[in-house]
Protein backbone atom coordinates (compact mmCIF):
# COMPACT_ATOMS: atom_id res chain seq x y z
CA UNK A 1 0.00 0.00 0.00
CA UNK A 2 3.03 2.42 0.71
CA UNK A 3 4.39 1.53 -2.16
CA UNK A 4 1.42 2.24 -4.18
CA UNK A 5 1.31 5.34 -2.90
CA UNK A 6 5.13 6.30 -3.28
CA UNK A 7 4.08 5.95 -6.77
CA UNK A 8 0.99 7.61 -7.19
CA UNK A 9 3.28 10.71 -5.52
CA UNK A 10 6.29 10.19 -7.55
CA UNK A 11 5.19 9.28 -11.21
CA UNK A 12 8.04 7.76 -13.35
CA UNK A 13 6.13 7.14 -16.51
CA UNK A 14 3.35 10.20 -18.41
CA UNK A 15 0.91 7.85 -17.80
CA UNK A 16 1.49 8.12 -13.85
CA UNK A 17 1.67 12.17 -14.47
CA UNK A 18 -2.07 12.15 -16.17
CA UNK A 19 -3.44 9.41 -13.71
CA UNK A 20 -1.82 11.78 -10.97
CA UNK A 21 -3.16 14.86 -12.24
CA UNK A 22 -6.71 13.04 -12.21
CA UNK A 23 -6.82 11.94 -9.22
CA UNK A 24 -5.84 15.35 -7.48
CA UNK A 25 -8.03 17.21 -9.76
CA UNK A 26 -10.77 14.74 -8.34
CA UNK A 27 -10.02 15.37 -4.91
CA UNK A 28 -9.70 19.29 -4.90
CA UNK A 29 -13.27 19.09 -6.39
CA UNK A 30 -14.65 16.56 -3.77
CA UNK A 31 -13.17 18.91 -1.10
CA UNK A 32 -14.49 22.08 -2.83
CA UNK A 33 -17.96 20.63 -3.56
CA UNK A 34 -18.29 19.46 0.09
CA UNK A 35 -16.77 22.78 1.38
CA UNK A 36 -19.58 24.73 -0.13
CA UNK A 37 -22.17 22.60 0.60
CA UNK A 38 -21.53 22.20 4.54
CA UNK A 39 -20.79 26.45 4.39
CA UNK A 40 -24.17 26.83 2.74
CA UNK A 41 -26.32 24.42 5.34
CA UNK A 42 -23.92 26.25 7.84
CA UNK A 43 -25.30 29.93 6.68
CA UNK A 44 -28.55 28.83 4.91
CA UNK A 45 -27.59 30.37 1.56
CA UNK A 46 -28.70 29.03 -1.50
CA UNK A 47 -25.52 26.74 -3.14
CA UNK A 48 -26.27 26.90 -6.73
CA UNK A 49 -23.89 29.37 -7.73
CA UNK A 50 -21.11 28.10 -5.12
CA UNK A 51 -21.85 24.40 -6.35
CA UNK A 52 -20.68 26.25 -10.00
CA UNK A 53 -17.60 27.41 -8.45
CA UNK A 54 -16.38 24.98 -6.53
CA UNK A 55 -16.23 22.75 -9.20
CA UNK A 56 -14.95 25.50 -12.22
CA UNK A 57 -11.97 26.81 -9.93
CA UNK A 58 -10.52 23.51 -9.12
CA UNK A 59 -10.90 22.45 -12.37
CA UNK A 60 -9.35 25.04 -13.78
CA UNK A 61 -6.23 25.48 -11.47
CA UNK A 62 -5.89 22.03 -9.98
CA UNK A 63 -5.12 20.27 -12.90
CA UNK A 64 -2.10 22.87 -14.33
CA UNK A 65 -0.54 22.94 -10.48
CA UNK A 66 -0.57 19.57 -10.44
CA UNK A 67 1.06 18.44 -14.06
CA UNK A 68 4.07 21.27 -12.95
CA UNK A 69 4.65 19.20 -10.25
CA UNK A 70 4.34 15.42 -12.21
CA UNK A 71 6.62 17.23 -14.91
CA UNK A 72 8.93 18.00 -12.09
CA UNK A 73 9.09 14.49 -10.89
CA UNK A 74 9.59 13.02 -14.09
CA UNK A 75 12.36 15.15 -15.06
CA UNK A 76 14.21 13.76 -11.47
CA UNK A 77 13.65 9.96 -12.80
CA UNK A 78 15.21 10.81 -16.34
CA UNK A 79 17.85 12.19 -14.80
CA UNK A 80 17.93 9.34 -12.23
CA UNK A 81 18.45 6.66 -15.23
CA UNK A 82 20.62 8.73 -16.99
CA UNK A 83 23.33 9.02 -13.94
CA UNK A 84 22.33 4.82 -13.70
CA UNK A 85 23.23 4.61 -17.16
CA UNK A 86 26.58 6.53 -16.76
CA UNK A 87 27.86 5.02 -14.04
CA UNK A 88 27.43 2.10 -15.85
CA UNK A 89 28.76 2.78 -19.12
CA UNK A 90 32.16 3.06 -21.12
CA UNK A 91 32.12 6.34 -22.80
CA UNK A 92 33.76 5.55 -25.32
CA UNK A 93 32.22 2.78 -26.85
CA UNK A 94 28.70 2.38 -24.87
CA UNK A 95 29.51 -0.96 -23.57
CA UNK A 96 28.91 -1.66 -20.10
CA UNK A 97 32.16 -0.62 -17.67
CA UNK A 98 33.86 -2.75 -15.03
CA UNK A 99 30.92 -2.09 -12.73
CA UNK A 100 28.00 -2.52 -15.33
CA UNK A 101 29.87 -6.07 -16.11
CA UNK A 102 29.70 -7.35 -12.83
CA UNK A 103 26.05 -6.33 -11.78
CA UNK A 104 25.16 -7.78 -15.18
CA UNK A 105 27.56 -10.98 -15.15
CA UNK A 106 26.33 -11.53 -11.32
CA UNK A 107 22.55 -11.39 -12.09
CA UNK A 108 22.95 -13.80 -15.29
CA UNK A 109 24.87 -16.13 -13.47
CA UNK A 110 22.71 -16.45 -10.60
CA UNK A 111 19.55 -17.44 -13.15
CA UNK A 112 21.09 -19.07 -15.42
CA UNK A 113 24.02 -21.16 -13.53
CA UNK A 114 22.03 -24.49 -13.16
CA UNK A 115 21.35 -24.72 -16.62
CA UNK A 116 24.58 -24.24 -17.67
CA UNK A 117 23.14 -21.25 -20.21
CA UNK A 118 25.62 -18.61 -19.10
CA UNK A 119 29.21 -18.01 -20.89
CA UNK A 120 31.72 -15.17 -21.14
CA UNK A 121 33.57 -14.55 -24.12
CA UNK A 122 36.60 -12.16 -23.13
CA UNK A 123 38.50 -10.15 -26.36
CA UNK A 124 41.41 -8.84 -27.06
CA UNK A 125 42.65 -6.72 -29.87
CA UNK A 126 45.56 -7.74 -31.07
CA UNK A 127 48.78 -5.32 -30.89
CA UNK A 128 46.80 -2.99 -30.06
CA UNK A 129 49.69 -0.61 -28.37
CA UNK A 130 50.98 -0.72 -32.01
CA UNK A 131 47.80 0.64 -33.27
CA UNK A 132 47.88 3.73 -30.88
CA UNK A 133 51.47 4.19 -31.52
CA UNK A 134 51.75 3.77 -35.13
CA UNK A 135 48.44 5.78 -36.04
CA UNK A 136 47.34 7.70 -32.65
CA UNK A 137 45.10 7.23 -29.63
CA UNK A 138 42.18 8.41 -31.78
CA UNK A 139 42.53 5.13 -34.17
CA UNK A 140 42.81 3.02 -31.40
CA UNK A 141 39.73 4.48 -29.60
CA UNK A 142 38.20 3.95 -32.83
CA UNK A 143 38.90 0.57 -33.46
CA UNK A 144 37.65 -0.48 -29.90
CA UNK A 145 34.76 0.98 -30.76
CA UNK A 146 34.02 -0.46 -34.45
CA UNK A 147 34.93 -3.90 -32.26
CA UNK A 148 31.66 -3.11 -29.86
CA UNK A 149 29.71 -2.46 -32.72
CA UNK A 150 30.50 -5.26 -34.21
CA UNK A 151 30.10 -7.86 -31.32
CA UNK A 152 26.90 -5.73 -30.59
CA UNK A 153 25.79 -7.43 -33.79
CA UNK A 154 27.14 -10.90 -33.30
CA UNK A 155 25.72 -11.50 -29.92
CA UNK A 156 22.49 -12.14 -31.15
CA UNK A 157 20.27 -11.72 -28.21
CA UNK A 158 18.38 -9.20 -26.45
CA UNK A 159 19.53 -10.45 -22.75
CA UNK A 160 23.07 -10.79 -24.00
CA UNK A 161 25.51 -7.90 -22.89
CA UNK A 162 28.97 -6.23 -24.23
CA UNK A 163 31.65 -4.89 -22.08
CA UNK A 164 35.09 -2.95 -21.87
CA UNK A 165 36.81 -4.53 -19.11
CA UNK A 166 39.87 -1.79 -19.41
CA UNK A 167 42.23 -0.47 -22.51
CA UNK A 168 41.46 -2.74 -25.57
CA UNK A 169 39.67 -6.48 -23.15
CA UNK A 170 35.83 -6.84 -23.79
CA UNK A 171 34.04 -9.44 -23.29
CA UNK A 172 30.65 -10.50 -24.31
CA UNK A 173 28.07 -12.01 -21.45
CA UNK A 174 25.84 -14.69 -23.52
CA UNK A 175 22.60 -15.75 -21.91
CA UNK A 176 20.71 -18.74 -22.73
CA UNK A 177 23.25 -20.33 -25.06
CA UNK A 178 25.15 -23.66 -24.58
CA UNK A 179 28.87 -23.47 -24.80
CA UNK A 180 28.92 -24.83 -28.61
CA UNK A 181 26.37 -22.11 -29.48
CA UNK A 182 28.94 -19.71 -27.56
CA UNK A 183 32.18 -21.08 -29.37
CA UNK A 184 30.23 -20.47 -32.94
CA UNK A 185 29.61 -16.45 -31.72
CA UNK A 186 32.80 -16.30 -31.01
CA UNK A 187 34.34 -17.69 -34.02
CA UNK A 188 31.78 -15.52 -35.76
CA UNK A 189 32.91 -12.58 -34.28
CA UNK A 190 37.08 -12.97 -34.98
CA UNK A 191 36.11 -13.46 -38.04
CA UNK A 192 34.24 -10.28 -38.70
CA UNK A 193 36.10 -8.28 -37.01
CA UNK A 194 38.75 -10.06 -39.53
CA UNK A 195 37.21 -9.07 -42.56
CA UNK A 196 36.02 -5.73 -41.74
CA UNK A 197 38.24 -3.04 -43.27
CA UNK A 198 39.19 -0.79 -40.88
CA UNK A 199 39.88 3.26 -41.53
CA UNK A 200 41.93 5.90 -39.84
CA UNK A 201 42.22 8.90 -41.96
CA UNK A 202 43.98 7.45 -45.00
CA UNK A 203 45.11 4.40 -43.36
CA UNK A 204 44.05 1.18 -43.58
CA UNK A 205 44.27 -0.65 -40.20
CA UNK A 206 44.82 -4.35 -39.69
CA UNK A 207 42.94 -5.76 -36.84
CA UNK A 208 42.48 -8.78 -35.49
CA UNK A 209 41.17 -10.46 -32.05
CA UNK A 210 41.95 -12.96 -29.65
CA UNK A 211 39.29 -14.77 -28.01
CA UNK A 212 38.82 -16.78 -25.23
CA UNK A 213 35.42 -18.52 -23.70
CA UNK A 214 34.01 -20.59 -20.57
CA UNK A 215 30.83 -21.68 -19.85
CA UNK A 216 29.53 -21.87 -16.12
CA UNK A 217 29.87 -24.74 -14.38
CA UNK A 218 27.64 -26.07 -11.34
CA UNK A 219 30.54 -26.14 -9.15
CA UNK A 220 31.28 -22.20 -9.71
CA UNK A 221 30.76 -20.20 -6.77
CA UNK A 222 30.04 -17.09 -9.00
CA UNK A 223 30.33 -15.03 -12.22
CA UNK A 224 34.16 -14.18 -11.72
CA UNK A 225 35.20 -17.94 -11.73
CA UNK A 226 33.64 -17.82 -15.38
CA UNK A 227 35.41 -14.98 -16.59
CA UNK A 228 38.92 -16.02 -15.19
CA UNK A 229 38.33 -19.42 -16.83
CA UNK A 230 37.19 -17.24 -19.90
CA UNK A 231 40.37 -14.69 -19.27
CA UNK A 232 42.84 -18.16 -19.13
CA UNK A 233 41.58 -19.44 -22.29
CA UNK A 234 42.08 -15.70 -23.96
CA UNK A 235 46.03 -15.89 -22.87
CA UNK A 236 45.95 -19.70 -24.42
CA UNK A 237 44.20 -17.51 -27.67
CA UNK A 238 47.24 -15.16 -27.66
CA UNK A 239 50.02 -18.00 -26.55
CA UNK A 240 48.62 -20.42 -29.60
CA UNK A 241 49.58 -17.20 -31.87
CA UNK A 242 46.61 -14.69 -32.01
CA UNK A 243 43.57 -14.25 -33.95
CA UNK A 244 41.98 -17.25 -32.74
CA UNK A 245 39.48 -18.62 -30.17
CA UNK A 246 39.95 -21.06 -27.04
CA UNK A 247 37.84 -22.16 -24.89
CA UNK A 248 38.36 -23.57 -20.98
CA UNK A 249 39.74 -27.25 -20.59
Amino acid sequence: MLKGAKRLFEPRTKREAIRLVYVFTTIAIAVALAVTVVSSLWAGTPMGPSLIRSVVIPLMLAPWMVWTIARFSLRLEEMRLELERLVREDPLSGALNRRGVTEFADKAFAEQKQKGLFSAIVIDIDRFKAINDNHGHAAGDAVIARVVEIARAIAGCESCAIGRLGGDELVMLIVGKALEETMATAERLRQAVEDTVFMHEDSRLTVTTSIGVAAADPSDKNAEAVLRRADQSLYAAKSAGRNRVRTAA
